[in-house]
């Protein structure tokens, strides 16, 4: 049973292939027998995603006649719910990625991702069950609560306690400021990836705490 979602770079290769062979071949077993193995299944994952069942089917059953080398095809179950594809499109064209594929990780995954940068005095926890915030705590009696606000920046906010002895005025990394709650990270984006967002979260805990 094969339920594996066609890879898009895979995907995109087999059409292109697919184009270039139905230019040169002059039957649709031809152009079956030109594809390869794997070229074959993303075909056939793309049909299947856009609908097609029996077309996926009927590929793979003529490139499998063609293919003297071929070692066979497991056949999708159809019997099961078919998971949703990588790439989806509504009717009026708007992007609709699959759950997970876009955003990775969470924000609380930034926030655990930062502690382990600090050092083996830091911890992190999520502060929701949907993972949309999270709280690092090390030496310090202050904790620090990592969350989006309503204007899309990345808050790492804290309220000093008393007997922390952390500086009046820290001086901040270029692209760390100062906010209300706390700091933020300026035009911080999930786009810079899990690393790059703890080591710029690691490094505005440290000038807050004066590390």
């Amino acid at each position: 049973m094969n339920t594996a979602q066609p890879d898009p770079t895979l995907c995109a290769r087999a059409v292109a292939r697919l184009v270039a062979v139905f230019n040169s071949a002059s039957t649709a077993e031809e152009a079956a027998s030109a594809l390869t193995c794997t070229e074959t299944d993303a075909l056939a994952g793309v049909l299947r995603a856009a609908g097609d069942k029996e077309a996926a089917k009927t590929w793979i059953a003529e490139h499998i006649a063609t293919e003297s080398e071929c070692q066979g095809h497991e056949e999708q179950d159809d019997t099961l719910p078919p998971e949703p594809p990588l790439f989806l499109f509504h009717a009026n064209s708007n992007d609709t990625p699959a759950p997970g594929t876009q955003y990775p990780f969470s924000v609380s995954d930034t926030a655990r991702a930062t502690a382990r940068l600090l050092g083996n005095e830091w911890t992190a926890e999520s502060a929701s069950s949907w993972g949309v915030s999270g709280v690092v705590t090390g030496p310090h009696s202050t904790e620090f609560t990592f969350y989006v606000d309503y204007e899309d920046d990345l808050v790492i906010s804290f309220c000093r306690a008393t007997d922390d002895d952390f500086p009046e005025k820290p001086v901040l990394p270029d692209d760390v400021k100062d906010c209300a709650a706390g700091v933020y990270l300026h035009l911080a984006s999930a786009s810079e990836g899990l690393q790059t967002l703890a080591e710029r979260s690691a490094a505005a805990i440290r000038a807050v705490t004066g590390a």
